[in-house]
């Protein structure tokens, strides 16, 4: 491992802990919607690393955050959660921000990122979680989590499939509308 993978591998690590701290916030204690995982998959033959968790106040605010590490481009990005869309029970749809990214000419900081779960339940017999791939828009293209939904394994805007959902290789996801 050279020095460059070990200190992303380190600001990942740490990125984290930040996030399982956040899952134990007040609101989500206090039974507020929320979403939250962990988990790999694989992106261009190489292996995809996500985290994220948000929560829904009783006042519709939506705060969280987003770490993705994907070793196929390679890409380090951080994003607020600031839209949360529920869908189908056990999906949902989260937008926010880039606050951070290692390669600004693929994901620049300020472009929102959107990105779609499904939580299919805990257990052995229970078929993988799975999550979409990020998807990048520009700000004054307006777009946020509640201009996406689900067809079916797609995430669709207007009718157009701009996403699909891919299964989780490991972690978990939970989504509690």
């Amino acid at each position: 491992m050279n020095r460059k993978s070990f200190y992303l591998s380190l600001l990942l690590l740490a990125a984290v802990a930040v996030l399982a701290g956040l899952l134990t916030s007040p609101a989500a204690a206090d039974g507020n919607p929320s979403v939250s995982g962990h988990g790999n998959t694989i992106s261009l033959g190489k292996l995809r690393t996500f985290s994220f968790t948000a929560v829904q106040h009783a006042d519709g605010t939506v705060t969280g955050e987003t770490e993705t590490f994907n070793r196929g481009y390679p890409i380090r990005v951080h994003s607020k959660i600031d839209c949360l869309k529920f869908d189908e029970g056990n999906k949902a749809i989260a937008s926010g921000p880039i606050t951070q990214s290692s390669d600004p000419e693929v994901a620049a900081v300020g472009l929102i990122a959107v990105f779609g779960i499904e939580d299919n339940g805990e257990g052995e017999n229970a078929p993988p979680d799975r999550i979409t791939s990020v998807e990048v828009y520009a700000p004054e293209e307006g777009i946020d989590c509640n201009d996406l939904t689900f067809v079916g394994d797609e995430l669709q805007k207007s009718g157009e499939v701009v996403n699909v959902l891919n299964p989780i290789l490991a972690g978990n996801i939970q989504v509690k509308p």
